[in-house]
């Protein structure tokens, strides 16, 4: 994918976020959350399955199709699977959260899981068959599709029909099923000879033994996606049951409170992250994965500063909602660590050492959760952000295992330790001219308008520092 499709992609995805807050306005969108965070986890188990290699190494048609044949058939059956344990999660949320009429939430979910793998694999089969890598756009005009069905679909659901809540969110899944319908009824239509088995000679392969090995080249890259998605899921599974039982939150204010940080808030960092991480991979140097992640941590810091400071402005514009900057404003610094954790996984070759870290990682998530929730709530700070820095220091302490692992192979001699501080000292500085900023020009979000422009005015103040260190520096 080429940057700006991917860019465009980002961007859109981003707005479809924010339109759907506004489409849903006052009715919750919690059970969405619970469910799309499990649909996550269960696609990502699909990311590393591609048949491309596999493909360009057979010579004859009817082998690649058998191939790919059993490839959609294994997705089928695992898909499946993911289905059953879906309901089986729906029912066990039932019992746990108390919350009925879920089921068909879960089913609409599960069904959803195989729609992009799907099409994954058809792209594939079809750019090698057809030797035309247009086919391989076709993950981005799914992506897209999928993007404006959901809205309309939304919008159809929550505002003219005014449907149930169950049943509007289990509608949401149809745009990714509808979507997957749609390009694979174009792909039959317009390559009818292309999925027939010919009575003609194969490559000597064993397929049962080919497909095996797709499906576990590089499942440690879906492992580490399944375990990322998984810290968040644990949060929201331990924030509604924490604050509801022990300390007795509104179940409007602690679904509300979920909603906006694993949905919205999530998107926005997301899509920080994924400006950070182009600018990173235009400034590092070539095969030197130490110094990526210093000039990861690097951008990511002085990213979060600055919307550390703005997130009430930023909440103002696109929420018209300050109050939830709070929530915001600690995710920003989550951001860092997920960068961090990305980057340093992506960077990995060892097997041992990635399922060491991670399951490290997932433990300490799992104990430190509760103990960080009930100790800010001794300290009279806000509950939520036990949770979030419990994913913090479980995700800090993984990137740590994996950032000596990485020093060892790396033959850079340069003393990282020394730059580090100085980054840290750089931020320090931005941060305290942006706070002094505030006695001068106040954060002000009484009005839209002004919102929007003190946004630019902190962000070209930010600018204009960069700048003018660089230049020293």
């Amino acid at each position: 994918m080429k940057k700006e499709e991917e860019l465009i992609l980002k961007t859109l995805k981003l707005l479809s976020i924010i339109i759907l807050y506004y489409i849903v306005g006052n009715k919750s969108t919690f059970l969405y959350v619970l469910s799309i965070s499990l649909y996550n986890i269960f696609a990502s188990c699909f990311n590393h399955i591609s048949i491309k290699e596999s493909l360009r190494k057979l010579e004859t048609k009817n082998s690649k199709l058998k191939l790919f044949k059993f490839t959609i058939l294994a997705i089928i059956v695992i898909s499946f699977l993911f289905l059953l344990l879906s309901i089986t999660i729906s029912d066990m949320l039932s019992i746990f959260l108390n919350i009925n009429n879920i089921t068909i939430i879960f089913i609409s979910e599960g069904i959803s899981i195989i729609t992009k793998p799907l099409i994954k694999i058809f792209s594939e089969y079809l750019e090698n068959i057809n030797n035309n890598h247009n086919y391989n756009k076709l993950l981005n005009i799914y992506n897209i599709v999928d993007t404006t069905l959901l809205l309309i679909i939304s919008l159809f659901t929550f505002r003219i029909l005014n449907l149930k809540e169950n049943i509007a969110i289990s509608s949401l899944y149809l745009s990714k099923i509808l979507t997957t319908f749609i390009i694979i009824l174009f792909i039959f239509q317009n390559n009818k000879g292309m999925f027939k088995i010919k009575n003609t000679k194969e490559d000597k392969i064993n397929y049962t033994k080919e497909l095996n090995r797709i499906l576990k080249n590089n499942s440690h890259t879906s492992i580490i996606n399944i375990v990322k998605y998984s810290y968040y899921y644990i949060s929201i599974i331990t924030l509604y049951l924490v604050l509801s039982t022990r300390y007795n939150y509104e179940l409007s204010e602690i679904t509300k409170i979920i909603s906006f940080i694993y949905l919205y808030s999530l998107e926005i960092v997301n899509y920080l992250m994924y400006i950070a991480k182009r600018i990173t991979n235009s400034v590092s140097k070539e095969n030197m994965i130490i110094n990526k992640i210093y000039q990861t941590f690097k951008i990511s810091l002085t990213i979060a500063i600055i919307f550390c400071i703005i997130s009430p402005l930023t909440c103002k514009v696109i929420f018209n909602n300050p109050q939830m900057s709070v929530y915001l404003f600690i995710m920003n610094i989550l951001a860092i660590f997920i960068l961090l954790y990305d980057t340093t996984y992506e960077n990995i070759k060892n097997k041992t050492v990635i399922y060491t870290s991670l399951l490290i990682g997932i433990i300490l998530k799992i104990i430190l959760t509760i103990p960080l929730i009930n100790s800010y709530y001794r300290m009279g700070y806000n509950l939520v952000y036990g949770d979030i820095i419990s994913t913090i220091l479980s995700m800090f302490i993984t990137t740590i295992i994996n950032y000596i692992y990485i020093k060892k192979i790396d033959k850079s001699k340069t003393n990282y330790f020394e730059k580090i501080l100085t980054i840290l000292y750089d931020n320090i500085v931005l941060c305290i001219i942006l706070i002094l900023v505030q006695f001068i020009i106040p954060i002000d979000t009484s009005n839209y308008i002004k919102s929007l422009g003190l946004i630019i005015i902190y962000i070209m103040i930010s600018i204009v520092f960069i700048k003018i260190k660089n230049k020293r520096g």
